[in-house]
């Protein structure tokens, strides 16, 4: 019997399944590797070992990079598409996002996990754009550090959260937890509340946060202004307050911002919150800000959502952030 087998005589387009997965399907390189035209560079970190309820988002970043790939196999072969939601042509190719892999991570060593990261998205940064891939919402402080290290100047905060993420310290859960990050970054010296702006904040918080808002000048769209104002004012004076005697603005996106009817994929969720569309748009809006010099998207975790919907919104948010900043 012989062989009928025959070799193929041309290599077909492969589908967003198949092959090594990448952010948006781009190069993989070490951070010192970028090449000269690289805009972006992804960093994945696959850590929840700070939560403090129900864990998942260890498995976000790779989540997020094979979702990535519907979105990033619409190109034709110069790599344009057609974003059929803003009516505009994108050239995927043009928008030079490299995979920088994943950070060193500790398991349930918040603090070891910390250095690791600042430094790893700080060597991304001496680079290109850091877009930062999570994990638990602890790793924005690290990433924060990271970039801030960076550059020269201070670094304004855009953070769009359910939950303030401003607890300073405590008995139960100490000072490094997903509950700490904006505290912890506070403590910096490029960092501070003074030009933090919060967005669809909704969940309940300690009793003295509204007396922490006041004292420290953070400026506050809560889920509720949103409704009465819309997201387009909200974000417009979160970069006016992030930007106000600022060098740089960091901005950070936990999908748990969004209601859980949207993105039922995150371990803290919280009624009322924003619409995908809204998400959407404040994508749009910030991706205009040519202050915003890193970002990341943080607590998806897939597991809880079956239906592959949560992490399909969040790297939606970030293309259309993308499209913007980087046109």
């Amino acid at each position: 019997m012989t062989n009928d087998i025959t070799e193929p005589t041309s290599r077909l387009p492969e589908t967003a399944f198949a092959g090594i997965q990448t952010f948006l399907g781009a190069d993989v390189v070490d951070p010192e590797g970028l090449p000269a035209d690289a805009r972006v560079g992804a960093v994945g970190v696959p850590f929840d070992g700070s939560v403090s309820r129900r864990p998942g988002t260890r498995y976000g970043p790779r989540a997020l990079r094979a979702a990535s790939e519907w979105i990033a196999q619409f190109g034709d072969e110069n790599g344009r598409a057609y974003n059929a939601d803003t009516g505009r042509h994108v050239d995927q190719r043009a928008l030079g996002v490299y995979d920088c892999g994943d950070a060193p991570v500790a398991p349930n060593d918040a603090e070891r996990t910390r250095d690791q990261v600042a430094a790893y998205v700080g060597a991304v940064a001496e680079r290109a754009f850091p877009l930062v891939l999570g994990g638990d919402h602890y790793i924005t402080y690290p990433a924060f550090a990271g970039y801030a290290g960076s550059v020269e100047g201070d670094v304004g905060l855009v953070h769009l959260d359910a939950h303030s993420d401003t607890a300073d310290d405590g008995d139960l859960y100490g000072k490094h937890w997903h509950g700490s990050p904006m505290a912890r970054i506070d403590d910096l010296e490029q960092g501070g509340y003074e030009n933090h702006a919060m967005i669809g904040i909704r969940a309940y918080e300690r009793s003295g946060f509204p007396d922490l808002v006041e004292s420290n000048g953070i400026q506050v769209n809560y889920a509720r202004d949103v409704r009465e104002k819309g997201i387009e004012t909200c974000v417009e004076e979160a970069i006016e307050h992030a930007t106000d005697g600022t060098d740089h603005v960091y901005l950070t996106v936990d999908i748990d911002a969004v209601d859980p009817s949207f993105a039922p994929g995150t371990g803290t969720p919280e009624p009322g919150g924003l619409t995908s569309a809204q998400l959407l748009a404040a994508m749009d809006r910030l991706g205009r800000c040519r202050d915003i010099g890193a970002m990341d998207l943080m607590e998806v975790a897939p597991r809880l959502d079956p239906t592959d919907s949560t992490q399909m919104l969040a790297v939606m948010a970030v293309a259309r952030f993308l499209e913007r900043r980087f046109p």
